[in-house]
């Protein structure tokens, strides 16, 4: 099994630029006595002398390690090995010192600017609303229960632990910062009190959500097999119950699921229900950038279609030591954490719970998936009665090599673009909020007074490279939402004769079939990828998708002739 390496990127401290810097809590010229005592202590020779060193050259060198370590105190200096010192993961922790960047995350205006994404969370709105023949192209997998537009990044562990489709541990490296310290870090995570866990995904018609009792002292530990992507879990009870993912032939499987999912999210319940927390890219040690997600690390070593790994494995030179690459794509792999396609937790077909990041474009999917998975690593389509792939939210990949990316834009210069606290330090806001609102005067200057920050100072992140250019982008969003009806109507369609070829059996043509069913697979990633699934409506890439859309109709076209031929 390869070791999975987290990431440690001194060079992107340009990142966030004088993050730390705020409301007084680094003092360049003070240094209290507790804190350096406390370092002292911590840092023999056999305990935490690394990094106790790394932490004397960071921005954090004035605090002492009990304020994110309770209990490092004398019970844990004598026994180290089983009394261990907690690490705090919550918002609210950073928060005592960083108010400002808490604030812009925290915030939350449930406002949808432009005619698609946004924020909007309350009333809930489903996607079938906006893609009405999704519901057919996706038969019979878990989104056709419950897929609403997103809410904010604050709300992303409540959302994943409240919602009606089906739950895993997986899931929860991109809902919580504590799941994916704990997986890299190949570390155990213990219940600190009895906690009542609701399954909302048991919820039906006719009965309600049932729900576990996770006792105090349980304990969850997962690990993630590179060479095979299969993933390895354990939840251990205070009775000595043990539930091992992947289950034995005779154990109980969706017990076994259910009480690992729900030891996960009992264990780490304190930082509820703002799970995505400041360390998941912020090393708390020296303040610098770092990558948690495992998966993340595996695929620029490695991943993508050909093998070949890199921070962008479509450019020109592949770099796969981050260190080397550009500051752009060094930026991007912060939000490459989870916003990227992944086959994530238990598949419909084969029962097997997989971690892997396929770091491939949408064209190259069906390739990926045939080559690694056979196809195996999703669901089973309800009509079809075939697997295909259910894309996640492919935001990286789509940006990959697009207008703003070759100028040397990233991620955060548009959707963190600086704010001014009313004490005067610019800092990077944190709401991970569409550029419209950034760009719309009232809703930024709401923004602004609610969270504590000067109404003066407003970097439009558009205006920065050329005139506000909103309605525009408006416009090509429109263009590619009127585009890809077309496309959805095809796709559902196919679905729907694919569908009568499976009924007809052995009467139907073998072998049309076959390519029928290819064709189908291939207009269907295109289509559910780059529309429903990335969340830019097209603004990430443009020419890409429109270029995609062509081929995919194609493709439908295709597969529907193929079906009806097949067809006795």
């Amino acid at each position: 099994m390869k070791t999975a390496r987290v990431i440690k990127c001194a060079v992107l401290l340009t990142l966030f630029g004088m993050m730390m810097i705020l409301s007084g809590c680094v003092d360049p010229v003070y240094e209290s006595s507790e804190a350096a005592a406390g370092r002292q202590a911590c840092g023999g020779a056999e305990c935490h002398d690394v990094k106790v060193e790394r932490i004397a050259q960071g921005a954090h060198y004035t605090l002492g390690c009990q304020g994110c370590h309770e209990g490092t105190g004398e019970e844990h200096a004598n026994d180290p090995e089983n009394v261990n010192a907690n690490i705090d993961f919550r918002v609210s922790s950073c928060a005592e010192c960083h108010q400002a960047i808490a604030a812009t995350y925290l915030y939350d205006d449930n406002l949808k600017v432009g005619p698609f994404g946004g924020s909007q969370r309350e009333p809930r709105e489903a996607k079938v609303k906006t893609f009405p023949r999704y519901n057919e192209i996706v038969a019979g997998h878990g989104f056709t229960l419950d897929y609403d537009e997103e809410g904010a990044h604050k709300y992303a562990l409540e959302d994943h632990y409240k919602t009606l489709r089906g739950k895993s541990e997986v899931c929860l490296q991109c809902k919580s910062t504590e799941i994916s310290w704990a997986w890299i870090r190949d570390r155990e995570l213990k219940v600190s009190e009895d906690t009542t866990v609701t399954l909302y995904h048991t919820e039906t018609p006719v009965a309600p959500a049932r729900s576990l009792v996770v006792p105090e002292g349980t304990t969850v530990r997962f690990s993630t097999d590179f060479e095979t992507y299969e993933v390895e879990s354990k939840a251990t009870l205070p009775d000595g119950t043990v539930y091992s993912s992947p289950p034995g032939p005779s154990d109980d499987a969706t017990a076994t699921f259910n009480w690992i999912w729900a030891a996960a999210m009992a264990a780490t319940s304190d930082t509820m229900p703002y799970g995505v927390s400041c360390a998941q890219c912020h090393d708390p040690h020296t303040t610098e950038p770092q990558l948690l997600r495992a998966a993340l690390v595996e695929a620029v070593e490695d991943g993508s279609v050909d093998g070949e790994g890199g921070v962008n494995p479509y450019a020109s030179e592949i770099v796969t030591d981050v260190a080397e690459a550009s500051l752009t794509d060094r930026r991007v792999l912060q939000c490459a954490q989870c916003h990227v396609e992944y086959a994530g937790g238990r598949s419909a077909v084969d029962g097997v719970v997989r971690d892997v990041f396929s770091w491939s474009k949408a064209a190259d999917l069906h390739q990926y998936y045939s080559e690694q998975f056979d196809y195996q690593q999703d669901w089973r389509h309800a009509i079809i009665g075939e697997p295909l792939i259910k894309s996640q939210h492919p935001e990286v990949e789509l940006y990959w090599n697009s207008t703003h990316y070759t100028a040397g834009v990233a991620c955060m210069n548009c959707h963190m673009p600086q704010v001014r606290t009313k004490e005067g330090d610019v800092v990077r806001s944190h709401w991970f909020t569409s550029p419209y609102k950034y760009q719309n005067e009232r809703v930024f200057n709401q923004f602004a007074t609610q969270t504590g920050l000067d109404t003066g100072f407003a970097d439009r992140p558009c205006q920065r490279c050329h005139l506000d250019r909103t309605a525009r982008g408006i416009e090509m969003q429109r263009e590619v939402y009127d585009r890809q009806k077309i496309v959805q109507n095809l796709v559902a369609d196919s679905a729907a004769r694919l569908g009568e070829v499976r009924k007809a059996g052995d009467r139907a043509d073998a072998a049309k079939a076959e390519q029928a069913l290819e064709a189908h697979r291939k207009a269907h990633v295109l289509w559910e990828n780059l529309i429903i699934s990335e969340n830019s409506m097209g603004f990430h890439n443009y020419e890409e998708v429109m270029s995609s859309m062509d081929t995919a109709e194609q493709y439908a076209r295709e597969a529907i002739s193929l079906a009806n031929e097949a067809l006795p």
